[in-house]
């Protein structure tokens, strides 16, 4: 039986606690809520607390080690339980040749290289599972054995992230399912491959103290490991496959060197290579969003700038000051008839009894004001010098004109 009595008594985590937002080590010595101290003395206590070796290389080497020494009438069993398990070309080959052999691996994680899967024939589908981790969703969720077509004894639960990853694909001539998700579909296989057999869990939770310490769940963990064969030669259990080895790059197969990058981290991170694809097309959309709408900026056009009325006034400011009476009157008449050129479209170059009737109707101002207006004017081109009372008397009556102009 699972030894948890002590660790519950310790008072380090009770069932039904709110767990913090921990890493997933899944290491024997890890007493957190996701390592795997329970899970390790549990598989002692099912091997009769035999001696397990614990492995700290990548398994190629290890294999190359272990291999002279491997016995063709008495297995060897490899545990190994990760967060995400990602290998080497080299290291598929090396853990096949050790299950052809005639030995026993059993692999828990929730993401395991293609590479693996597509030599054994099997598919992970672990979308629904990833989506829900997205969202942050946790809910009361369950795993169960599975026997003969259908599960098999209680379904063991407890409240997380919901067990959905799930495996397909295999074939049934020689696989079979040993236990399934809260949905039914497979997530514990055992697959035969020569003399040996390859037992793939994809919930490794089940593993963490966490799940254990939640209700009879350790009792799971006993079926699940009650399916291995009994008496192996020698127990394997992996430390190397944890989640250090996703920051593990390797070049042409050589582990001592690392070709680490942060779009490499991200990739082995499944949830994390979806949150990184769905914000490079929310950045792409954006830019062709805002490409089509924005234009060209539009400099405001500043109006033009009557600098004629300033320059007449800064002109006369001069011939007043030195009392040229008679420019100052040419330049005001000058203006007035610009203005009327401009405004009535007639011209100015003959002034008789007719001009002043046409301008009179079309200005509004009455004809008798006009008539003075330009007998004014007439007087002023006609006399070489303007007294500052005749310049006076015409600035009002152009004044006055103007005022009145309909």
């Amino acid at each position: 039986m699972l030894v948890a009595s002590g660790w519950l008594a310790g008072g380090c985590l009770h069932p039904g606690e709110t767990l913090p937002p921990l890493g997933e080590t899944f290491r024997k010595t890890d007493r957190q809520p996701f390592g795997s101290y329970i899970a390790y003395n549990e598989v002692k206590n099912v091997f009769d607390n035999r001696y397990i070796e614990t492995v700290r290389d990548p398994f190629d080497k290890e294999w190359a080690d272990i291999k002279d020494y491997a016995d063709d009438k008495k297995y060897s069993l490899y545990i190994l339980v990760a967060k995400n398990l990602i290998l080497t070309e080299s290291e598929v080959d090396a853990l096949l040749d050790f299950v052809k052999s005639g030995n026993d691996l059993f692999v828990s994680a929730d993401y395991v290289d293609q590479k693996f899967l597509d030599k054994i024939g099997c598919a992970n589908e672990r979308m629904p599972e990833i989506t829900d981790e997205i969202k942050g969703l946790m809910q009361q969720t369950s795993v169960s054995m599975y026997v003969d077509g259908a599960t098999s004894g209680p379904s063991y639960n407890y409240y997380y992230y919901p067990f959905l990853n799930s495996l397909s694909g295999f074939d049934t001539s020689f696989a079979r399912v040993l236990g399934v998700n809260e949905h039914h579909t497979a997530n514990y296989v055992v697959l035969f491959s020569g003399k040996g057999r390859i037992y793939l869990h994809v919930a490794p939770r089940i593993f963490s103290n966490y799940f254990l310490l939640s209700g009879q769940n350790y009792k799971y963990l006993e079926e699940v490991l009650s399916y291995l064969r009994s008496d192996p030669k020698n127990i394997y259990w992996d430390e190397f496959y944890k989640n250090t080895n996703l920051n593990r790059r390797t070049k042409n197969g050589d582990h001592g060197e690392d070709n680490f990058s942060s779009l490499g981290v991200i990739r082995q991170h499944p949830p994390l290579l979806w949150a990184f694809w769905l914000g490079v097309i929310a950045l792409l959309l954006f830019v062709i969003i805002n490409v089509k709408r924005k234009q060209r900026v539009i400099e405001v056009a500043k109006p033009n700038i009557n600098t004629t009325v300033n320059f007449t006034e800064t002109v006369g400011r001069l011939y007043l000051q030195k009392k040229s009476n008679r420019h100052i009157a040419e330049k005001m008449i000058t203006y007035f008839y610009e203005q009327i050129r401009n405004r009535y479209f007639i011209t100015t170059s003959h002034v008789n009894e007719e001009f002043i009737t046409v301008l009179a109707g079309k200005s509004g101002v009455p004809k008798e004001q006009t008539q003075h207006l330009f007998a004014l004017i007439e007087r002023v081109q006609s006399h070489p010098d303007t007294d500052d009372t005749t310049l006076l008397q015409l600035n009002s009556a152009i004044e006055f004109f103007i005022k009145n102009l309909s």
